[in-house]
């Protein structure tokens, strides 16, 4: 590494435990990390300053702080002892917090997105030869909102085809719930006449289709499996 180099990235370093390396450059250094000599130099940097931050002596808030805060949430008015006043106002600080779990952002302004919200399975369904022999468990989500599709154990496939996974109406007519994968685990969002026809379907059936699926819109080859579906 050149002298001039190794200057450079030292000051960065230096600038980067300090807190004062922002934005893209930020961005940028931290890129370089992977590296043992910057590496080397960003732990150098925090040996050195360690210890030398101020301590922040807790301070009191001012009384005319928890007037303000009082006047905001209307708790004169009220006229409600202290003991409820203060509880009113951790409720507020709480859901102001709450808030910040679903609005997170990074200090160079860029949104968090928060993680997606897990649904509950309300019906499941094993389809299986026999039940030590089970190629999918199915599960429908939040009021059949989503399908989510775990394989156990790989089905034997003819080259050209697909199985295609069907929703037995009380009326008989099957509707498709799109084709089942062969590895792994999978979920997609329902549409509403998917869920319209679970909503009074007790079974699930698989059918061997063409590759892309059944092209009338029914079962074409030969029905598999069919298994009941219950509650979660």
């Amino acid at each position: 590494m050149k002298t001039s180099n190794r200057e450079l990235l030292d000051r960065l370093a230096a600038e980067y435990v300090l807190g004062t390396l922002r934005f893209r450059a930020r961005r940028r250094f931290e890129h370089w990390l992977l590296s043992p000599q910057v590496g080397a130099l960003v732990k150098a940097w925090e040996e050195r300053l360690a210890g030398l931050e101020p301590r922040l002596e807790p301070i009191a808030p001012p009384a005319a702080v928890w007037r303000g805060i009082e006047t905001r949430l209307k708790l004169r008015k009220l006229g409600r002892g202290p003991a409820t006043r203060y509880l009113a106002i951790a409720a507020s600080l709480l859901f102001v917090a709450m808030l910040g779990v679903f609005a997170v952002r990074n200090w160079d302004g860029t949104t968090v997105t928060p993680p997606p919200v897990q649904l509950a399975a309300t019906q499941k369904a094993f389809i299986e030869e026999n039940p030590e022999t089970i190629y999918w468990r199915v599960e429908l989500l939040g009021d059949n909102r989503e399908l989510k599709v775990h394989v156990q154990k790989a089905h034997d496939l003819p080259p050209g085809k697909a199985f295609e996974l069907w929703a037995l109406t009380a009326s008989g007519t099957p509707v498709s719930l799109g084709l089942l994968p062969t590895t792994g685990e999978h979920q997609r969002a329902l549409t509403d006449a998917q869920r319209a026809a679970l909503s009074g379907a007790r079974q699930l059936a698989v059918s061997l289709e063409p590759a892309g699926g059944s092209p009338t819109g029914l079962p074409t080859g030969p029905v598999l499996h069919v298994a009941p579906l219950s509650p979660a």
